[in-house]
């Protein structure tokens, strides 16, 4: 609307002032001199590109960082001073090439590694890397998050740093150790290192058996000892069965077993139990592997027809010629010689998916596991690891087992991913989360510190994580992300200060600088795009003149007429 009211106004104003100069008689020169005056008013509110834009400017990274807009209309070429930035200065900028030949890039290489996410019990590993030599003596520190050093080391003169510093956690959740680095002139700096420790699962698990064995009484054995919370049925006839819980486990009824409602999380079932299962149980074990794990024992009498069910699931068995002894398991040789070998069943596993897990060789596998979105599914095709328990290789039978049984329980604890673009989030910088989340619900970002206020993003373009959310962060601090203020929350990440890892920030943004100008490509021609429009100054000074120019005119018509 304003956009039409001044010039309007002006227009108004104008011929309003040419009829009073009618009515005055008043020279051409008059009139010339008030249509400039207000053209002059015009462009001082709208001034006329006019200006031949620049091709090529340099600016200091500093001037681009700030606040201030910067006129880029036409320019096609930057060529950037000062310290590099990071993607999302950048990012933003008109679609101009970047020059970088005068960025000043410091030779120190920082790189930072360490798990974002543990599981409560294993080790934390900061590995640092900086390749470039020391000038003096260097101690880095790692402090848990009551201050205490969990590890250190000290770096000579002339030495580049290739550090590793290791720590356990003792709690659950989000964690904030702190690296502290100490030069030989007296400088300290510490700087935050999170981590978001997980408790550890305690699934429950199902054994149900055709009939006892060694090799079952074994790994009943082996799940009592290992604290694992587990219901075993062995049966003994086609109307008796024997049940038995382990580690505290409620006991759950026949009825039960094989629902998706049921409380176990891995089902191991004997193969040869297949003819004794009912139809509506077969067909609640064709579902079940897509929401629960399961895991079968194949015995040398399967039926054809559970192999026909294997094949249905895409992963078909196929009788060999005779069975196949192995020295070891998985891909890993028994270093020991004296270890029995495993005997696989005679069954072969055909065309196996490329993401699935063998152990043994590929022909005559030991296990053949599938764990995929969609499918969680396994075959122990192997007998007589019972057989190391009694010679002394109780070590080796645990690995062996505790290595399926992880596999086939991998998909648990597992969220939808949500993939953060920033390796370094900052404050006050952009922040784009993905997921296939956000998809139907619009996520939130809470701050741990009191008194905040939720931070909703910025829908942006879909990618292959799923739909993108961006979001610029006000605080440091540990932050979640929910999909609603009420639901649980879909990541815990940490927002660093702009002081945070100084030297890392540089090598990161060195890095993104890098990527920047090589990605792009400069402005798609436009001629419109070619001059720049006048700075207001210029019409103001011409204003003025122009009206000092009239009030000495009409001065002079003043004596005249009074002389």
């Amino acid at each position: 609307m304003i956009d039409f009211l001044i010039p309007g106004l002006c227009l108004l104003a104008c011929l309003a002032l040419l009829v009073l100069l009618r009515r005055r008689g008043a020279k051409p020169f008059d009139y010339g001199l008030q249509l400039a005056i207000w053209l002059s008013a015009w462009m001082l509110w709208q001034p006329p590109a006019i200006i031949p834009a620049e091709r090529n400017i340099s600016i200091d990274s500093k001037q681009l960082a700030s606040s201030h807009p910067i006129n880029l209309n036409g320019v096609e070429n930057i060529s950037l001073n000062g310290e590099p930035l990071g993607r999302d200065k950048l990012r933003d900028l008109a679609p101009v090439r970047l020059e970088l030949s005068k960025i000043l890039e410091s030779d120190v290489r920082w790189e930072l590694d360490w798990q974002r996410r543990i599981t409560l019990g294993d080790s934390l590993k900061l590995k640092v890397h900086n390749s470039q030599p020391l000038t003096e003596n260097v101690k880095i520190s790692l402090l848990n998050p009551y201050g205490h050093i969990e590890d250190s080391l000290e770096l000579k003169v002339g030495e580049t740093i290739q550090a590793q510093l290791t720590a356990t956690p003792k709690l659950a959740g989000p964690q904030l150790y702190r690296v502290r680095t100490e030069s030989e002139a007296g400088e300290t700096h510490t700087d935050p290192l999170p981590i978001l420790v997980r408790e550890p699962l305690q699934p429950k698990l199902l054994l149900w058996l055709a009939r006892p064995s060694f090799e079952t009484a074994a790994l009943s054995r082996w799940l009592h000892q290992s604290g694992v919370a587990a219901q075993v049925m062995t049966q003994l006839a086609p109307e008796i069965s024997r049940k038995e819980t382990l580690n505290g486990l409620p006991l759950t009824e026949s009825a039960d077993l094989l629902t998706k409602e049921s409380p176990f999380d891995l089902v191991i079932l004997d193969s040869s139990l297949w003819p004794q299962l009912s139809s509506q149980q077969k067909r609640q074990l064709n579902e079940l592997a897509t929401t629960k794990s399961l895991l079968w024992l194949v015995s040398d009498d399967s039926s054809e027809e559970f192999l026909q069910y294997a094949a249905g699931h895409s992963m078909p068995l196929q009788r060999g010629e005779a069975p196949h002894l192995h020295s070891g398991f998985g891909y890993q040789k028994a270093d020991n010689l004296e270890i029995p070998p495993l005997r696989n069943r005679g069954l072969t596993a055909v065309q196996p998916g490329p993401n699935d897990l063998l152990l043994g060789e590929r022909e005559t596998p030991l296990f053949w596991g599938r764990s995929t979105q969609t499918q969680h599914l396994g075959f122990i095709l192997f007998s007589d690891s019972h057989r190391w328990l009694t010679s002394g290789f109780a070590t080796e039978f645990a690995s062996l087992w505790k290595s399926i049984i992880d596999y086939q329980l991998k998909h648990l604890g597992r969220q939808q991913p949500v993939t953060l673009s920033n390796e370094l989030p900052r404050t006050q910088e952009r922040t784009t989360l993905c997921s296939p989340l956000f998809s139907n619900q619009r996520p939130v970002l809470l701050s741990s510190q009191e008194n905040s206020q939720p931070i909703s993003g910025v829908a942006v373009s879909s990618n292959s994580q799923g739909q993108c959310y961006s979001f610029w962060p006000q605080s440091s601090g540990w932050h979640q992300l929910k999909t609603d203020l009420k639901a649980e929350a879909a990541l815990d990440f940490y927002i660093f200060a702009k002081e945070d890892w100084p030297q890392w920030q540089q090598s990161v943004n060195a890095r993104e600088t890098r990527q920047m100008a090589s990605a792009r490509l400069g402005p798609i021609g436009n001629s419109q795009a070619s001059k720049v429009p006048l700075e207001r100054q210029w019409p103001a000074l011409i204003l003025l003149l122009l009206v000092c120019i009239s009030w000495w005119r009409e001065r002079r018509l003043l004596d005249r007429s009074l002389s």
